[in-house]
């Protein structure tokens, strides 16, 4: 949670309304909930481009950036997902490559959303744009593709 504590108040500092903090303090405290196993971890980063909340699995032996929760003061806060990286990484060594297709399913399944946007080889959710229901899905799917 210590990583968690310290997006949060930069994710909820790019959110206009009281309502939207509490929200996504909401779904976040869900979502870290339900990625606890001994093959999750969560890694936090900022940089001038904002700050990152990535929710990271052992796949194949490598971690893998599953997906990431974004915060940036001029879009707000978004999750994007999964590992747009995941086509080159599957490649990288040819020894023991990383079977990218449970990343794949995940963004298939993402991307029938209606409230998904185009990012590249990932999706976009923004959380102004976004109901609950589709958020307890995405991370329904999430679980179910990536093995829960």
């Amino acid at each position: 949670m210590d990583q968690l504590d310290e997006f949060l108040p930069y994710a909820q500092s790019c959110l206009k309304h009281a309502s939207e903090r509490a929200r996504l303090a909401a779904i976040l405290t869900l979502w870290v909930a339900k990625w606890r196993g001994k093959h999750r971890v969560f890694d936090y980063s900022r940089s001038h481009h904002g700050a990152f909340f990535h929710f990271n699995q052992l796949m194949d032996g490598k971690w893998v950036q599953a997906f990431t929760f974004v915060a940036t003061r001029r879009e707000g806060v978004c999750l994007r997902g999964p590992d747009p990286d995941r086509t080159r990484k599957s490649h990288k060594l040819r020894r023991n490559a990383l079977d990218a297709a449970p990343l794949d399913a995940l963004f298939e399944a993402w991307s029938q959303h209606p409230e998904a946007r185009p990012a590249g080889h990932a999706v976009e959710f923004f959380l102004d744009e976004t109901p609950d229901d589709v958020w307890a899905a995405c991370l329904a799917e999430a679980l179910a593709q990536l093995g829960a």
